[in-house]
């Protein structure tokens, strides 16, 4: 996958002992050029570990070891892994997608979304589900529309970084149960 490194002075170095758990799924509400300005800005307090286009091009503003800022306000959260008192943003990963809360999203964006999700999640030991894969309303209710109208969105991410369609899942079930019966066939008989 090919990152654009566009560096960010909004940030903490290190994790202050926490390491990446979950990964923050946002909306810019905006597009990916002016998200590149506002968080290369120091003035705007805020950042996220990556940018994803509507084209697909991926965007790095702070090394994933480090702290960007993205989901330190905590409002009635309904994130089930939320660390009571801690900042967020010590122990998850922001990933900032193109557009705003209405827009559909593209393939392009999505497939390069579940890509980004799925190499953070290997390098991390992070589970592909939707304990750890999380809107940014989840943490924060006051952003009720972080990262879509549709919160759909997020369960189809999750299955495509799991590497399958949501669909093909129960497919995928189905055939996982017939596999042990036909083991536990060969072992009876």
């Amino acid at each position: 996958m090919n990152i654009i490194q566009k560096k960010s002075p909004n940030f903490w170095a290190g994790r202050n002992g926490y390491r990446p758990e979950a990964i923050v799924i946002h909306i810019m509400d905006g597009t990916l050029a002016g998200t590149d300005a506002w968080f290369t800005n120091p003035a705007s307090q805020v950042s996220a570990q990556y940018g994803i286009g509507k084209n697909g091009e991926v965007h790095q503003y702070v090394k994933e070891e480090d702290t960007a800022w993205h989901a330190g306000r905590v409002d009635t959260p309904t994130w089930k892994f939320i660390k009571p008192k801690i900042n967020p943003n010590l122990y998850t990963i922001g990933i900032e997608h193109d557009g705003k809360p209405n827009d559909i999203w593209t393939e392009a964006m999505k497939q390069a979304s579940a890509m980004m999700i799925h190499e953070i999640c290997q390098r991390w030991q992070i589970p592909v589900d939707r304990d750890h894969i999380v809107g940014h309303f989840e943490i924060y209710s006051k952003k009720p529309n972080c990262p879509a109208t549709d919160k759909r969105i997020l369960d189809e991410l999750v299955a495509l970084a799991g590497g399958h369609t949501p669909n093909a899942s129960v497919e995928e079930g189905v055939r996982k149960i017939e596999e042990g019966l036909a083991i536990i066939k060969k072992i009876i008989y």
